[in-house]
């Protein structure tokens, strides 16, 4: 076979410059003309293979021109025109490994000037990179068909597509939905277990999904959940909340302390604590060593990161914190009265009172439907369902509660992976539309809190069997410490620079030369790269079973009917209206 790569019919030009991953070369067969147009070799895009006679090497064309003073000489003119000199310049990408027929990473020589280039045969390349991939007897991801590779189809086995994690970025219309629907149908072929986060909806028909759950009524198809704050943090109601750092905080943080205490407690005030017909501890001159005694004595459930109090008694102990740290005479060893911080705190009360009441946060305080925690450890413990979709589309956007409903579920799932449940069960996250929830802060500039949970999990949930699948049209507002986890890419088409800049120095796979051809992908195709794969490979990536509803509106349907034009027949197609224009 590898006689067959160095073949003379496809024989398209000699090295005459050699840099470290750059070569130049003479296609003396580039060019255009009318009389040799069917036999031109060599055009941008084109993989070819580098004859350094003990090795050969892939490379891919990434220029054609031609010297500044042959410029002229290809245009169309009386009598006969010079010979053209095209120049290319050729990204050198992987060494093939003779003995096995196959594609490995790095270049194992250079080229000399001097050696040839030749066309690579669309089924020799594909047989090389499919055996670059393969494991014989394990399962695989099947993605699609190399764009350069004779339908040859790119199967990638599960722990190299997912094992470091998993980045899929485009622009919109670039494919990135169609290419997360076939991951899914992949999964479940294949027998996995993932976790859809759904924004939007747009993946609510897809078959492959077997539970659908949504956070408030309406959604059709879904069944309702809840999170219960009690599996949240502290720090999660610092977000909502937002206190202020100097004088909220503390209170808010010695509430949440007395709350827990109680429920310590189980509603059983010790001896020497006074707790109130309403459920909250009563300080105002009160003693106070019964109460640290009290702490002392149940530490382990005080020092709980988890919210197990009640939240509705929450905004009054509040008030009942803000006492004089000691009483006056006989008194120096109670609480005093009252003191000025009430004043203070009144809009942190405030805010705990509105946010707790209001519809909009009803995920997080009201019990309606079953509780997510509930339904995440069934699915984890039990091999019945194979992907579950979660969606968000109902949640408010108000009170940033999209954005703290997910980053508390991440950090449930991170907990949850370091007690070692996902070791032998490993569990992929698909995060849809990942640009609205990684890297955002919360608060003001007297207190804030960063939602990071996904971030750490693309840090360090590989090695606990949680690994996760980044998708967004907007790498460029992803963190660059969560980017450079992502171990695999799937890139279709990105027209913004930053957005490219962005991918380029999250994967050193994907330097600026394999850069230059994401802005022309075509809709459904990517560039794949990762540490794992001997080269970028453009791939047309596999039509789902269901394509998702990633449909925008239809203005020609709104228009003809608000306007009461008929439809003329030709116009419909699968029951959409097309503009004749």
């Amino acid at each position: 076979m590898m006689r067959s790569l160095i073949d003379p019919s496809r024989y398209a030009g000699t090295i005459t410059f050699v840099s470290a991953s750059i070569v130049h070369a003479n296609l003396p067969y580039a060019t255009a003309r009318p009389e040799r147009r069917a036999l031109a070799r060599g055009s941008v895009g084109d993989f070819v293979f580098v004859d350094c006679e003990s090795a050969k090497l892939l490379g891919r064309i990434i220029e054609v021109k031609l010297p500044d003073n042959e410029r002229l000489s290809i245009e169309p003119q009386m009598g006969l025109a010079p010979e053209p000199h095209p120049i290319g310049r050729i990204q050198l990408l992987a060494s093939v490994d003779q003995k096995r027929s196959r594609l490995v990473r790095g270049l194992r020589t250079h080229p000399r000037v001097g050696d040839a280039v030749y066309l690579a045969q669309p089924e020799l390349f594909g047989e090389l990179a499919a055996n670059a991939l393969s494991n014989e007897g394990q399962l695989s991801v099947d993605l699609g068909v190399l764009s350069a590779g004779g339908e040859m189809h790119l199967r990638l086995p599960p722990e190299k597509l997912f094992g470091r994690h998993c980045g899929v970025f485009g622009a919109t219309g670039g494919g990135k939905s169609w290419t997360i629907a076939t991951i899914l149908d992949q999964i479940k072929a294949n027998g996995g277990k993932c976790v859809l986060f759904d924004p939007t909806g747009e993946f609510a028909g897809l078959p492959s999904i077997t539970k659908h759950y949504a956070f408030n009524e309406g959604e059709e198809g879904t069944e309702r959940v809840h999170f219960p704050y009690t599996q949240a943090t502290e720090e999660d109601l610092f977000a909502l909340f937002r206190p202020s750092g100097q004088s909220q905080g503390p209170k808010l943080r010695e509430a949440i302390r007395s709350l827990k205490l109680i429920r310590a407690c189980r509603g059983q005030p010790p001896e020497g604590v006074r707790f109130t017909g309403r459920g909250n501890v009563e300080k105002a001159f009160q003693p106070r060593e019964p109460f640290f005694n009290a702490l002392e004595f149940h530490r382990d459930a005080i020092n709980s990161p988890l919210c197990n109090f009640r939240i509705e008694g929450l905004a009054e102990q509040v008030i009942a914190e803000c006492v004089w740290s000691s009483g006056q005479g006989a008194n120096a060893d109670n609480w005093g009265g009252p003191d000025n911080s009430v004043a203070h705190c009144e809009t942190l009360v405030a805010r705990i009172r509105t946010l707790v009441g209001t519809h909009q946060l009803s995920c997080f305080f009201e019990t309606a439907g079953l509780s997510l925690v509930d339904v995440l450890t069934k699915f984890f413990a039990e091999d019945g369902d194979d992907i579950i979709r979660i969606s968000f589309r109902s949640v408010h956007f108000e009170h940033n509660t999209r954005e703290i409903l997910l980053n508390v579920i991440g950090r449930y799932l991170l907990s949850e992976a370091r007690k070692g449940l996902f070791r032998v069960r490993p569990i992929i996250a698909i995060l849809d539309e990942a640009h609205q929830f990684l890297g955002r802060t919360v608060g003001d500039e007297y207190a804030s809190v960063r939602l990071e949970s996904f971030g750490i999990v693309a840090k360090e949930g590989r090695k606990y069997g949680l690994t996760s699948i980044m998708a967004t049209q907007r790498p460029r507002d992803i963190p660059h410490d969560v980017l450079s986890q992502l171990g695999t890419l799937i890139v279709h088409r990105l027209t913004n620079d930053e957005d490219r800049h962005a991918v380029e120095r999250a994967c050193g796979d994907l330097d600026k030369n394999a850069a230059m051809f994401i802005p022309s992908l075509a809709p459904g195709e990517a560039i794949i790269v990762g540490p794992d794969l001997p080269a970028p490979m453009p791939v047309q990536i596999h039509e789902p079973q269901v394509p998702p509803d990633s449909k925008g509106p239809d203005y020609n349907k709104f228009w003809r009917d608000r306007k009461g034009r008929p439809v003329d027949k030709g116009q419909e197609r699968s029951g959409e209206v097309v503009s004749q224009e």
